[in-house]
């Protein structure tokens, strides 16, 4: 493991693949499932990757964020699924619907209790020195793009906040701002743990990765 270790309305709907368009006859063009987007996981205690607890890591294998460390990310897109709540650690994998309706059907014959989750993807400047964990030039920077899924608080504090600033600005999309991403500590007696948070912020994204963004979301529109 790294020592270092480890839209434009905003595509905050439940959208399917993301689609590059070709933009001349040189361009390739291609669907979400040919882009190489790394997963994002939080460190906890219980974790089985090694690392800092707390921390952000990509690929579960390098950090890009110490815990409770901020960085502002262009927010490209989100997608919202239910799923049956199988407690951590039971041999059961749980069944997953991209619906409301399928969802009610599924809380109607499952034993579990039926919650709502959602991945969201990220364009995430680059922080630090190392430019191998921010390999993709764009503008005058570097990027890493990483998708992370989120339930529970990590839902509220990520997916609600994208979807209650979308419905107070429907003119705006979420992938003109930046937004401070990074973890936070939560306590519930005695456990603790922690979550990924996303806030707005008042500054705007790069022109650059306001285009790439509308890009790579103009095809799920």
């Amino acid at each position: 493991m790294s020592s270092k270790a480890e839209t434009a309305n905003v595509v905050v709907k439940e959208t399917e693949a993301l689609v590059v368009p070709a933009n001349n006859s040189n361009s390739m063009s291609f669907s979400a499932q040919d882009i190489d987007i790394p997963r994002l996981n939080v460190i906890q205690k219980m974790s089985e990757i090694k690392g800092p607890i707390g921390a952000v890591v990509i690929d579960q294998d390098s950090v890009l964020l110490e815990a409770e460390q901020k960085t502002p990310v262009v927010v490209i897109g989100a997608t919202k699924r239910w799923k049956e709540n199988v407690p951590f650690g039971e041999d059961y994998i749980p069944k997953i619907v991209s619906s409301e309706s399928e969802a009610k059907e599924l809380a109607n014959e499952s034993s579990y209790e039926v919650i709502e989750f959602a991945e969201i993807v990220l364009l995430i400047p680059q922080t630090g020195d190392d430019d191998s964990l921010f390999p993709y030039p764009i503008g005058d920077g570097n990027y890493q793009i990483g998708r992370i899924t989120v339930q529970k608080d990590a839902y509220r504090l990520t997916y609600k906040r994208l979807f209650t600033f979308q419905t107070f600005n429907p003119a705006i999309s979420v992938a003109t701002r930046l937004w401070s991403f990074g973890t936070e500590l939560m306590s519930k007696g005695k456990y603790s743990w922690y979550v990924p948070t996303l806030s707005i912020t008042k500054d705007i994204a790069p022109p650059e990765a306001i285009e790439f963004a509308n890009r790579l979301t103009k095809g799920s529109n």
